[in-house]
């Protein structure tokens, strides 16, 4: 009986800390809402005893709509970083906005007009909006940052992406020392790559062959690194796996990558 009793009372004080923490988590993302000036509603805010904090049924006024947020090991946060954390936003939509668009002024500077497509082409392909669950992972370890995700965008096509930082400080407000040591992209494509150039080679009254080659040559002339350009080629004539690597020779602030030509930050594409 006296064990009963216990076990009665520990439920009703955990039960009661949940709904004291629910409540808090409830302010606490209304004032941050508020705060700054962010256009958004939400159905509920919870957590479990697992440290996880759940965010159900997001929108982000006009676009985004968010089923599910769950971040795990939330109570390591407090105006720093956590050593660990997985973030799995499950249900994502985000709409795209079907006016239409001029070509951007690099784009067209560039010579690149004929080979890009806005959002509303997108949109009247039946692109009308971006569905995908996102899983993040991030370690951090003597200031050393190391991140995996995974986004599942089902008709765009799925993306492994993955990362390594260096001088990542736990407190969140200092970034000017961040080095990148590498980064990883892997694209997994379906009919996308094949639809976008069959409508430019349309547009352009052209075969999507011809399209192709006069991309591929484009490229060649202003980039002039062969094993850049003979991977993307390959991709563009039979879209399978896209793999952009990024290894500088050592580790680079950002605002440093961003000055630098590709053949000294160590670009790589591939196809396996």
């Amino acid at each position: 009986m006296k064990k009963l009793v216990i076990v009665m009372l520990l439920a009703a004080a955990l039960g009661g800390t949940k709904g004291y923490i629910d409540h808090q988590l409830h302010q606490e993302l209304d004032k941050l809402i508020i705060t700054n000036q962010i256009s958004a509603e939400y159905s509920e805010i919870s957590s479990s005893l697992l440290g996880q904090v759940i965010i159900t049924d997001l929108h982000l006024q006009p676009y985004v709509k968010i089923d599910k947020i769950i971040l795990s090991k939330a109570y390591q946060f407090y105006n720093k970083l956590p050593e660990s954390m997985v973030l799995n936003l499950k249900g994502v939509q985000i709409a795209i906005d079907n006016s239409s668009q001029s070509t951007p002024m690099l784009i067209s500077a560039f010579g690149y007009k004929p080979y890009y497509i806005n959002l509303k082409e997108l949109h009247n392909l039946g692109y009308s909006n971006i569905q995908t669950d996102i899983y993040l992972h991030a370690k951090l370890q003597n200031k050393k940052l190391s991140l995996s995700g995974e986004i599942n965008a089902n008709d765009w096509g799925k993306f492994n992406i993955s990362a390594e930082l260096n001088n990542v400080s736990k407190l969140t407000n200092n970034m000017d020392n961040i080095e990148l040591v590498s980064f990883q992209l892997k694209y997994f494509a379906n009919e996308l790559v094949n639809k976008v150039v069959k409508h430019l080679a349309k547009r352009n009254k052209i075969t999507p062959t011809q399209l192709r080659h006069d991309f591929i040559n484009k490229l060649k002339r202003d980039i002039k690194q062969t094993d850049i350009t003979g991977q993307v080629q390959q991709f563009i004539e039979n879209p399978q796996v896209l793999i952009i690597d990024l290894e500088p020779n050592f580790p680079m602030n950002i605002s440093t990558l961003q000055t630098l030509p590709l053949q000294k930050i160590n670009l790589k594409i591939t196809n396996q």
